[in-house]
């Protein structure tokens, strides 16, 4: 027991802020050897290494006898997104060059923050043609939840690499936290039947009164928990101010804030309905006073409002959100709406109306100590612990980053939009109109059987369409092996050209697990065969032109020289790293999706949007 109080101390010692004598205390007591060498490496262009060490092993059982840790400083800040491709071939380069199957490497800076990464090798085939590399990462920063990071290494004993595997799994953080949510939602359900939560009920769902009320809580709910995870993502790319997520500082923003239930009017609302789901040229406050009883801008749902709920004036909360981008998405689209006799149907409850203004209590969102709830009803057992919603998700890591079957962050990705959504609504059956009274069931499709349904789908498509290509490089080129199927310049011509020219549609597609598993695919196929985007650019101007050439006289060259500089501004490395044009590319062109939950199409939406974003640089002085 004092052992592993002395793990858990050291590595939260570590999540301060790394330090050689800090790895070196956790590594001793999980039986490594530390002798700390200085290894002479070659410095891949841009990934700014200042020193190497191979610092500790150990013997492990399993199929990796031999662990190594690697350390890797680097010259300049480590960030969640920096060079990270690069630190995994580099990664995979020492593997190489010094034979070994696996390792531990830790990127750090001088900043305390670090990357600690298992990377490995899966060995398939007789000649090794399918072998490729996988890793696993923990991003540790001392301004980051690591409550992860030291419960899961904390727990590990370092003797097999199963058990060394296992502790870089997201899974059991992935469950952890869907636990807490399904227990969150359920806590806010049974306040919104009590009356203790508020959502307008004008749409109905039943004739029964009451049942109707019960789905519209639900659904209600589904909802405001997507989007508050939504925006949870998009807030780790800098895009929400974190203000209002933080205690100290809504304490001067929002009245009685704590005490009331203004939060969730003055800072989600508004930020849903006014900030994300309006232009940022076209936004500002709906009329404060009616004029003959009556709001000159009555039914828009695009300003804000609520001034009275605010402890800052107008312009500073335009000021608070003026960064927050513009989502043309429809998961903030608000759903009070002129129905065809011209009155407005409540849903969102984003009214100056008392009698329509939706309430949620501040505390559903920031009591910090676990209350005890009976959910017995839901088939959750009697004595759950649950919090507010913000401060669950405050005690995660997440990442902007979808994870691919050879890449994962261990922490929350964009996957667990759907996740989410998918197991919440397995709660509510829409065919029947009916709350569910066991949380069970899901209907999300998981990552390893997207995988294989995208191999098969693209597989098919790319043997009839180029017959004369060998089977066995098409089946390369579609995984994730290191080698690089022999194409000719102008094979590769015909498989960009065959990428560029796919549709895929999926007909009933959720929350967008396939679409994103095709993207993953697609991307992973053309970085294979045209690494620095030269063919897949001349695809795009070739396309353009002839587009252009077609739509318009030839003698009207201003529409084709518009279609090429937005091109040639995907492919700009200065403000994109290279994914970015590719997926930008096949989003718009190639991947289509349908389903009958309109909010399932929202999410797949904004998870592109997110895939994006992703590979779009920060530019830190706009």
């Amino acid at each position: 027991m004092n052992e592993q109080l002395e793990k858990i101390r050291s590595l939260e010692e570590l999540t301060k802020g790394f330090s050689y004598d800090g790895l070196e205390n956790f590594l001793f007591h999980n039986g490594f050897s530390v002798k700390i060498d200085r290894y002479y490496a070659f410095d891949p262009k841009g990934l700014d290494i200042s020193e190497v060490f191979d610092f500790a092993e150990r013997e492990v059982d399993g199929l990796v006898r031999n662990l190594k840790v690697f350390t890797v400083k680097l010259g300049r800040e480590l960030s969640d997104r920096m060079s990270k491709k690069m630190q995994y071939e580099f990664a995979k380069d020492i593997l190489r060059r010094e034979y070994l199957d696996a390792g531990i490497f830790v990127f750090h800076d001088d900043v305390g923050n670090f990357r600690f990464s298992l990377v490995f090798k899966l060995v398939f085939g007789v000649r090794h043609k399918y072998s490729y590399y996988k890793r696993y990462t923990f991003f540790v920063s001392p301004h980051t939840p690591n409550k992860t990071f030291i419960l899961q290494l904390g727990k590990c004993d370092f003797s097999t690499f199963d058990s060394i595997k296992e502790a870089f799994s997201v899974e059991p953080v992935t469950k952890e936290f869907y636990d807490k949510i399904q227990t969150w939602y359920f806590w806010a359900l049974d306040a919104a039947m009590e009356g203790k939560i508020f959502f307008p009920s004008d749409k109905k769902y039943s004739d029964d009164l009451e049942r109707s009320r019960e789905i519209s809580n639900a659904t209600n709910l589904i909802r405001l928990i997507t989007r508050i995870i939504f925006v949870w993502f998009i807030k780790q790319k800098g895009l929400i101010p974190d203000e209002i997520f933080d205690d100290d500082s809504l304490k001067k923003i929002v009245r009685d804030f704590g005490k009331g239930d203004n939060y969730y009017n003055a800072i989600l609302q508004n930020l849903f309905f006014a900030t994300l789901n309006t232009p940022i040229n076209e936004r500002g406050w709906a009329e404060s006073e009616p004029f003959k009883g009556i709001f000159k801008d009555y039914g828009v749902k695009s300003l804000y409002r609520y001034e009275d709920k605010f402890l800052i004036s107008k312009n500073e909360v335009l000021e608070l959100f003026k960064k927050v981008p513009f989502l043309n998405g429809g998961l903030f689209d608000c759903l009070d709406k002129e129905d065809e006799k011209g009155k407005v149907i409540y849903v969102d409850g984003f009214s100056r109306n008392p009698k329509k203004m939706a309430i949620i209590p501040d505390y559903f969102f920031f009591a910090k100590d676990e209350r005890q709830v009976d959910l017995s009803e839901y088939g959750l057992g009697g004595n759950k612990k649950v919090k507010g919603l913000i401060e669950i998700l405050k005690e995660y890591n997440f990442t902007t980053d979808e994870a691919t079957p050879i890449d994962q962050e261990v922490a929350l990705d964009p996957e667990l939009l759907g996740k989410v959504f998918e197991n919440l609504l397995a709660s509510y059956n829409p065919e029947t109109a009916t709350t569910a009274r066991k949380a069970t069931g899901s209907y999300y499709t998981p990552r390893e059987i997207v995988e294989y349904m995208v191999d098969v789908s693209l597989r098919e498509y790319f043997r009839a369409k180029l017959p004369e290509i060998e089977r066995e490089k098409i089946d390369i080129l579609l995984s994730y092996s290191e080698e690089v199927p022999e194409f000719s310049d102008e094979e590769k011509r015909r498989i960009l050209s065959l990428i560029g020219k796919i549709k895929i549609l999926d007909p009933a597609c959720g929350s967008g697990a396939f679409p994103m598993g095709v993207l993953h695919k697609l991307v992973h196929i053309l970085q294979k065969i045209d690494p620095n985007n030269k063919y897949w650019l001349e695809l795009q101007r070739e396309k353009a032109i002839e587009e252009s050439e077609r739509a318009f006289e030839e003698s009207d060259k201003a529409k084709r020289e518009e279609m090429l500089i937005e091109i040639n501004e995907a492919f700009d490395e200065s403000i994109n790293y290279p994914d970015y044009a590719r997926k930008l590319y096949l989003i718009e062109n190639c991947i289509y999706g349908v389903d009958i939950q309109p909010i399932a199409i929202q999410i797949s939406k904004l998870r592109f949007f997110i895939s994006l974003v992703l590979d779009q640089k920060i530019d830190r002085s706009r």
